[in-house]
Parts: C-alpha cells; sequence; structure tokens
C-alpha cells in the first residue's frame, strides 16, 4: 500500500474519534438502570427488567408482586403491587416512588432521582396491566 498522507493519519484520526465517542458516552442524564419484579410466593420468582423489556407474569387473585428499582447498581426505592381482584394496589416503600392509576386494570409506577445539585426527575419506572389472569410488567425505553 503507498504511503500517503492520509495513511499516515489514519490510526491518529480513528484514536481520536474513538476517544470523543467514549467521552460522549459519558455525558448525558444517567437514567434508572433496572427494574426487579419479585412475585411473593415460595419459591419466589424473580424477573429483571431492563429498559425496553416487558414481561407477562402469571396473576392469580390475591396475588402480591415486590418492585425494586435499581440506580447506580443498587435498588433505592420500591413497593409492592397488589392485585385486589377488583383493582391493582400499589404500597411505596421509602424513598422517591408513587403510582398513578390508569384505569382498573392499569397503573403506572413513578420514581424520583435526586440529583448532587438538588434538581429532581421523575421517571416513569414501570407500566402495569391486568389483562385475565395475567398481569403485564413494562420498563419504558
Amino acid at each position: 500500500m503507498p504511503v500517503t498522507p492520509w495513511n499516515e493519519r489514519r490510526p491518529a484520526l480513528l484514536a481520536a474519534v474513538l476517544l470523543l465517542a467514549f467521552l460522549l458516552s459519558g455525558c448525558g442524564n444517567p437514567g434508572l438502570e433496572r427494574v426487579d419484579v419479585t412475585w411473593e410466593t415460595d419459591p419466589p420468582p424473580r424477573w429483571g427488567l431492563y429498559p425496553g423489556y416487558r414481561q407477562e407474569i402469571p396473576n392469580p387473585k390475591g396475588a402480591s408482586y415486590r418492585v425494586e428499582v435499581y440506580f447506580k447498581g443498587k435498588a433505592f426505592t420500591g413497593g409492592t403491587v397488589t392485585d385486589t381482584g377488583s383493582a391493582l394496589v400499589f404500597t411505596p416503600a421509602t424513598g422517591g416512588i408513587e403510582a398513578e392509576s390508569t384505569g382498573r386494570d392499569s397503573m403506572t409506577i413513578y420514581a424520583t432521582l435526586r440529583g448532587k445539585d438538588g434538581e429532581s426527575r421523575r421517571l416513569v419506572a414501570l407500566r402495569i396491566s391486568r389483562k385475565d389472569d395475567k398481569l403485564a410488567f413494562e420498563f419504558p425505553k
């Protein structure tokens, strides 16, 4: 291959592009990492949901599911979703978490992240919908 100015500078240019891509990937607001859903039975199966994942889970009447929201590698908040037969009920644990009913058979769970500068961001952690004998848990992107 003949030596040209382009061939001589190609490794340096590629290194600069890769370095820039690496630096830019660290920018931006980090969001929620994952949501774990644990069916409170014996033995308790657990599903880990990542952004964009959706999981349908068996839902006998009276079933309870523990929800844990992860940020920076740790569960920072959570709560329990219970199917009372007539509606879905969310009982929050400690931390910035709340639920809004979007109908008798659905709800949206929100988690609030607090930044170092005191700013807070309310993010959708989980969408839950009930159909027949299943619950669908969705962690939106």
